[in-house]
């Protein structure tokens, strides 16, 4: 993990038991910008809402005051996805699940773990770089895309040839207006004299993703003619949305084309990298949710276990007392009301798996609609 980046992180850590707390803040400071430290969950939640710039929270479960899943639940109510870790010394269903449901970063149990704790937040701390360093990609391309407008003729178009947009130095060459965007074709501006096979071919290679080049001649709104170099690429933020990139084809521009040819290699170069850091984002997100899901259904898989050991002992029980009924009568009742408690013992197991698996359903149903979103968020 990128050690500067490391640097810039704070983290809230809300603990009310002294000698976890002290490790936890020697432990985090070798690491991190800023660790802030509370002593129950009420505590920690007005230090976060005097904070802004907190990246990740650690808290215990068990704090006077509140205790951590009140914190978690408080925490979500303006921040949805601000990563949150859970330490506790034992593990409950119910606090599990509802964990679970507040979106919990991980769960972990104490005595604390030093390294696996710090191991969660490296993968947290990953996360939030990739998404730091694209908010930085982008931004470098707004300002190519910046650079480029004050300098050549860009204007975007869909594949039925509607003109969505034009920068000033189109409207100049060209003549039109921004009132005319509305009617405007490229048919309009395109020279008649241009063979339509030439438009054809060129639509088939933009339309495959790749870059198109070339010399094109147009025609203004007065019918003067006027000749761009063009470079023409889809975009890759809206669906079938191309943009056209050109210089006029005069001496007083060779400067400006060559500093044209540069940027496009940026902007290709910037696609690629942007392209790999959200395949490395979307593969953590499914690491974290299968971690997650995976302890949910090994603790599923326990409570199968342990009803199934409580059904044969009944069964034991059973053809023990079926033996001695007419000569142990006093035992049989006795035994009797073993059976009794163990049958309602059995049931409140049953009732608690029934309820687990439903919550499990639901939480599998939420994670494909939170995926979903996930998936239309980033085409957006």
């Amino acid at each position: 993990m990128n050690e500067e980046f490391l640097k810039k992180i704070t983290i809230l850590v809300a603990e009310d038991q002294v000698n976890d707390a002290e490790l936890l803040l020697s432990t985090l400071k070798k690491y991190f910008k800023k660790i802030l430290l509370a002593k129950d969950g009420l505590e920690a939640l007005k230090i976060y809402k005097e904070n802004k710039d907190i990246d990740i929270i650690i808290s215990d479960i068990d704090m006077p005051k509140m205790n951590g899943i009140e914190l978690l639940k408080s925490i979500r109510y303006s921040d949805l996805y601000i990563p949150f870790i859970i330490v506790s010394g034992k593990i409950e269903n119910e606090v599990l699940m509802d964990a679970i449901n507040q979106n919990v970063s991980s769960y972990i149990l104490k005595p604390l773990d030093i390294k696996i704790l710090l191991e969660k937040i490296d993968i947290l701390c990953e996360k939030k770089y990739f998404e730091h360093r694209l908010e930085q990609k982008q931004e470098e391309l707004d300002n190519y895309l910046s650079s480029i407008e004050k300098v050549a003729v860009v204007f975007k178009l869909k594949r039925d040839g509607t003109i969505t947009y034009m920068n000033e130095s189109m409207f100049e060459v060209s003549g039109y207006k921004k009132e005319d965007l509305n009617i405007l074709n490229f048919d309009d501006i395109i020279h008649p004299d241009i063979p339509k096979k030439y438009i054809d071919d060129t639509w088939e290679i933009v339309s495959q993703g790749k870059l198109w080049t070339g010399n094109t001649k147009f025609i203004s709104k007065s019918k003067e003619i006027f000749y761009l170099k063009n470079t023409i690429f889809k975009t890759s933020s809206v669906d079938d949305e191309y943009i056209t990139i050109a210089f006029l084809t005069t001496k007083e521009n060779i400067e400006k084309r060559d500093f044209h040819k540069k940027v496009l290699l940026s902007i290709k170069e910037f696609n690629l990298k942007e392209y790999r850091y959200k395949e490395e984002i979307k593969a953590l997100r499914a690491e974290l949710s299968s971690i997650n899901l995976t302890g949910f259904e090994s603790k599923l898989a326990s409570m199968r276990q342990k009803n199934s050991s409580y059904e044969a002992q009944l069964k034991k029980y059973e053809n023990e007392i079926e033996e001695l009924n007419e000569k142990y009568k006093e035992m049989l009742l006795t035994k009797k009301t073993e059976i009794s408690r163990y049958v309602d013992l059995i049931q409140i197991e049953k009732n608690k798996n029934a309820k687990l698996e439903e919550e499990r359903e639901k939480l599998l149903e939420e994670r494909k609609i939170l995926k979903e979103i996930n998936e239309r968020l980033e085409k957006k």
